[in-house]
C-alpha cells in the first residue's frame, strides 16, 4: 500500500529585526530579537510514492517539472529555480519511486519567506516518508542549512521558526543558542489581523544580495553598519514590549521606524512605486507601512484601520497591485499521511 504525505508550513511578515536573525551578527547586538507574524498563504509539498521508477518533481506555483530516474540523478543545474526541492531530495536518499509536488500561495520574491516556508514543509514531508525523526529545532537547522547552500549567503532564522511555530513570535539570539516564544494570542491578534493589508508589487526581490552587502559591512568593521544594527535592536525591543502590551499604535510606530532604519541605510531597499504606495497608504489613513523582508521590491505591509480600509484599496488600486488577502496562521507547521 503506498504513502501519502503533505506538509504545509506557513509564510511570514516580518515586523522589526531582520537581518539580525543571521549568525554571527545577533552575538554583536545583545539582546537580540526579531518579531513576526506567520500569515496563510502557505507553501505545501506533497509526496505520494509511486509504482513506477523515478523522481518527478511538479512545481506548481513555478510551472516547472522534472523527472530523474534515480536519486544519485538529481541535477539542478539546467533550472535553479528548481535547486532548492532537488537538494532536498538528493539529500533524503534512497529514494526510488515518488512524485512530489509543491506549491505556495505567496508570489515568488515576495519577501515573506515563501522559500524557507518551502523547505520546512519539503524537510518534514521526506522525513516522514524516510521514516527519520527530526525534532522542530533539527527541521529548522536542516531546511535553513540546504537553503544556505541553494543562494550562496548567509541565511537568517526567523523564516523557519514563523514556518513551524505559527502564530506571532519573538526570536531572542544569545550566547547559548536560540528561543522562540510567543508573544500575544486571542484578541489582540484577531485586532492586529483585522489592521493587516499584504500588497504584492509585483517587482519580485532577492532578500541575499541587501542582507549580504549589510552582513560584509559588518564583517569588514564598517561603523555605519555597526550603528545601523544597533538602531535595528533598539527598535526590535520596542516591537517586542509593543506586542506584549497590545498596543496597536506602538507597533505602527515600529513598523515605520524599522523602515526608515532601512531605507536610509541602504536607499536601494526601496523603488519609485513603493515610496509612491507608502506615501498615498498614509494619505488615505494607512497608520504603518514596511517593506517585507530586505526589501528591493516584494511586498508591503500596511497597518490600517478596517474604517479607512476601501480607502487605502482604492488609492493602490491604480498602481496595479495585487492586494493578497491573508490572516494570522496560529498554527504553524502541519503534516498529513495517509495510504492508498
Amino acid at each position: 500500500m503506498s504513502r501519502s504525505i503533505v506538509a504545509s508550513a506557513p509564510t511570514r511578515i516580518d515586523f522589526a529585526g531582520g537581518t539580525l536573525d543571521i549568525p554571527p551578527l545577533y552575538l554583536f547586538h545583545e539582546p537580540a530579537v526579531t518579531v513576526n507574524v506567520a500569515i496563510d498563504l502557505c507553501a505545501t509539498v506533497a509526496v505520494r510514492e509511486t509504482k513506477e521508477r523515478g523522481i518527478h518533481l511538479v512545481a506548481r506555483d513555478r510551472d516547472m517539472q522534472a523527472f530523474w530516474a534515480s536519486a544519485d540523478q538529481i541535477d539542478w543545474r539546467q533550472n535553479r529555480f528548481l535547486e532548492l526541492t532537488a537538494r532536498l531530495l538528493r539529500s533524503f536518499v534512497p529514494l526510488s519511486a515518488v512524485e512530489v509536488t509543491t506549491d505556495c500561495q505567496a508570489p515568488a520574491g515576495a519577501g515573506t519567506g515563501g522559500s524557507s516556508a518551502l523547505a520546512v514543509a519539503a524537510t518534514a514531508a521526506l522525513a516522514r516518508l524516510g521514516k527519520r525523526r527530526m525534532s522542530k529545532s533539527e527541521l529548522i537547522e536542516y531546511a535553513r542549512a540546504v537553503e544556505t547552500q541553494t543562494i550562496r549567503v548567509p541565511t537568517g532564522y526567523q523564516d523557519y521558526y514563523a514556518a513551524v511555530f505559527g502564530g506571532a513570535s519573538v526570536i531572542e539570539f544569545g550566547r547559548t543558542g536560540i528561543v522562540r516564544r510567543s508573544l500575544v494570542v486571542g484578541e489582540f491578534l484577531d485586532e492586529l489581523e483585522r489592521h493587516l493589508l499584504l500588497v504584492y508589487t509585483g517587482e519580485p526581490r532577492f532578500s541575499g544580495a541587501n542582507n549580504w552587502q549589510l552582513f560584509k559591512g559588518h564583517m569588514s568593521g564598517d561603523p555605519t553598519v555597526f550603528r545601523f544594527f544597533e538602531q535595528l535592536k533598539d527598535n526590535a525591543l520596542a516591537m517586542r514590549d509593543a506586542f506584549l502590551h497590545r498596543d496597536l499604535g506602538g507597533v505602527a510606530e515600529a513598523l515605520n521606524e524599522d523602515w526608515a532604519i532601512r531605507k536610509a541605510m541602504l536607499p536601494r531597499m526601496s523603488t519609485p512605486l513603493v515610496d509612491t504606495l507608502i506615501r498615498s497608504s498614509r494619505r488615505a489613513g494607512a497608520s504603518g507601512a514596511r517593506v517585507c523582508g530586505a526589501g528591493g521590491g516584494g511586498c508591503i505591509v500596511f497597518l490600517v484601520d478596517p474604517a479607512s480600509r476601501s480607502r487605502v484599496e482604492k488609492l493602490l488600486g491604480p498602481h496595479r497591485v495585487q492586494i493578497l488577502p491573508c490572516r494570522i496562521h496560529r498554527r504553524g507547521l502541519t503534516v498529513r499521511e495517509s495510504r492508498g
